[in-house]
This record gives C-alpha cells, structure tokens and sequence, in this order.
C-alpha cells in the first residue's frame, strides 16, 4: 500500500486482478463525482480538498509496479494505458458510472485514455497544463531540469512563491525518487502514446464528444517545451475551453490552489 503517497487519510482496494491500489476520498457528502489520477497527493491536497466543497472526489494513486495487462508489441508495459486501465477498474469496482475527470500534468493520461475508449463514462474532462502532442517538440527545458542536480535551481522555474519550496522538498522526501522511473518521461506526459499513431490521436481531437478543459500557465516551461502541439490542441480540440493564465507556471496547485479551482469551475459551469 502505497499511503505515504497521500498526505492524510487514505484507503486501499484490491482489485479483481489481485492489484492494490491506493487513493484518499474527500467530499462524501456530493452526490455528483470527480476522479483524478495523480503519482502522490501531498502539495496537491489542498486543490483536492477545494475541489471537494463542491464533488464527491476520489484521488488514485497511479502505480509503476505490479501485474499489468496493457502490454507494448515487445512485452513492456504500456503504463500509459495502464494508468487508465487501473482507473477503469476502479470505477467499476466502486459501481461509479459517470463522472468529472480532473488530471495536473501526468495525471491528464488516465483522463485522455477514457477519452479514448470509454468517452461515454465522462462528463467532463479537465486537462490541466497538458495536452496531447501531435507536433514536434520544441524544446527539452522541464526534463532537463527534472534530471538535473540543482533541485532549488528546478523549483524556482516551477513555482511563483518561495515558501513553497519547503512544502515541496517535504513532499519529494516524502514519496521518494519517482524522476528516476523511466515511466515518467516515456509516458507522463505523453498522452498521444494512448493512440496508435500522432495522425490518429490528432483526428480524435478534432472529432471526440467529451468536454475538454485546458488550462495553461504562461510561464510554464512544459507549456514552451511542447508549444506547438498546445497551440493546435487549442485551436483543433473540438469545442474546447481553454484558458492560459498570465505568470503562473508549473506548479500553479502549489503556488494558487483556489485559482486552479475557479477554472475547474468556470469550465464545468460552462458546459
């Protein structure tokens, strides 16, 4: 069980494949539902606990070991698939039938993979400082700073306000090294990898039904990295909403929780 991967309650289900996953519920009291996928909650928390004041949410932790069935040509796992997969386990094992998707960053790859196979599950999907990228990448700037050893260095790019800092490191000490997991830059923040190729992933935006959500802080340096697959995910997703906030960067749910919920917000008001 991975509860150090949540800050505060958490819970477990085995599911029907024997699979342990593990995930914090908040908001019990609602009766309209949001999941979202997220490798830890911790400097995440407070964005979850705000989106509670208005949904019943659940908060998956999204795994990078045990048995898998969404398997790559060679036999490696496809976690991007597998991502979903487990949340759509989930789903079914708690009898849940539609609901909001809300994912920051990697957590956006579970959402787009029921945008993918189960569309009709969704009633809305916010896709927060990522899209899928059918274009090519511009630049390598967030990696090369994950990678790097300058963490202070890393964190000063990803986030306005200095005082998050200590909340952060608290955080990384917390769940561990996850950076050094190779799921992390092959599919986190890769979404298109759920389709078969770029060209199929592209017509799904320009034809899919599921509201779409983006959100996009101008600052961000995974926003410049991959600027041009973001602009034609805003100008080619069908019928979405989308809103770039001036000086926010990466880490925006650290640095302005409750204005990351007012767009949340906004989005679904406006469906």
């Amino acid at each position: 069980m991975e509860a150090n991967k949540i800050k505060g309650e958490s819970k477990s289900i085995v599911l029907s494949n024997g699979v342990e996953l593990t995930y914090c519920e908040r908001g019990e009291t609602h009766t309209e539902i949001m999941v979202c996928g997220a490798f830890y909650f911790h400097t995440a928390m407070p964005l979850v606990e705000k989106l509670a004041e208005r949904y019943h949410v659940y908060g998956i932790v999204m795994r990078f070991d045990g048995e898998a069935s969404e398997k790559n040509a060679d036999g490696t796992i496809h976690w991007g698939r597998q991502w979903g997969k487990d949340i759509y386990d989930f789903v079914q094992s708690m009898g849940i039938k539609r609901f909001h998707y809300f994912g920051k960053c990697h957590g956006t790859v579970p959402g787009w993979y029921f945008v993918k196979e189960h569309p009709e599950m969704l009633l809305s999907f916010s896709s927060f400082f990522l899209a899928p990228h059918v274009r090519p990448q511009n630049s390598n700037h967030w990696f090369e700073l994950l990678s790097g050893n300058d963490t202070t260095e890393m964190m000063r790019v990803a986030m306005k306000k200095p005082e998050g800092l200590k909340a952060k490191m608290e955080e990384m000490a917390a769940i561990g090294d996850n950076a050094s997991n190779p799921a992390i830059p092959q599919y986190a923040a890769s979404p298109e990898k759920l389709w078969e190729s770029k060209e199929k992933c592209e017509k799904a935006l320009k034809t899919l039904s599921v509201p779409i959500g983006y959100l996009f802080g101008s600052e961000d340096p995974l926003f410049d990295d991959y600027l041009d697959s973001n602009l034609f995910a805003i100008r080619n997703t069908k019928g979405a909403h989308t809103v770039i906030l001036e000086g926010e960067r990466h880490l925006m749910e650290l640095d302005e929780p409750d204005r990351v919920v007012r767009e949340v917000f906004s989005f679904i008001d406006g469906i």
